[in-house]
């Protein structure tokens, strides 16, 4: 995690962190209470739970849908969450990270994305598509 003690972020832009602490709280309300980076892009599973957890990811399963491009999406929010609603520990480790200057980030297109992404795993997990 980007957050919490031990971590740190270097050189990284005060709209991105806006924009991060936002998104990060909007997915603590609705799916993750107490977890407070779900983006740094590190995530560790062993094998029979990443097995359990892959097997019920809906977003990008469809193989008709194409994605082109770099995409920020919020695949690891709903890795996440049915990692919680199976049951594993969710252990968060403090990270150092560097802002990348070439970062693909699109702000407006890429918040549009994930808070569509955040609603879908909401109405999934209400559905009970993650047990």
């Amino acid at each position: 995690s980007r957050e919490g003690v031990g971590a740190s972020r270097l050189g990284e832009p005060t709209y991105r962190h806006v924009m991060g602490r936002v998104f990060n709280m909007l997915v603590r309300v609705l799916l993750l209470p107490g977890i407070h980076d779900t983006q740094c892009g590190f995530k560790l599973f062993d094998r029979d739970a990443a097995l359990a957890i892959l097997a019920r990811a809906r977003l990008y399963a469809n193989p008709d849908i194409a994605i082109s491009g770099p995409r920020v999406t919020a695949f690891d929010v709903e890795l996440l969450v049915i990692a919680r609603r199976l049951g594993y520990k969710i252990c968060v480790v403090p990270v150092v990270w560097t802002y990348g200057s070439q970062s693909k980030v699109h702000p407006a297109r890429d918040t549009w994305h994930n808070v569509r992404d955040v609603l879908t795993v909401r109405i999934n997990a209400w559905r009970g598509y993650y047990q």
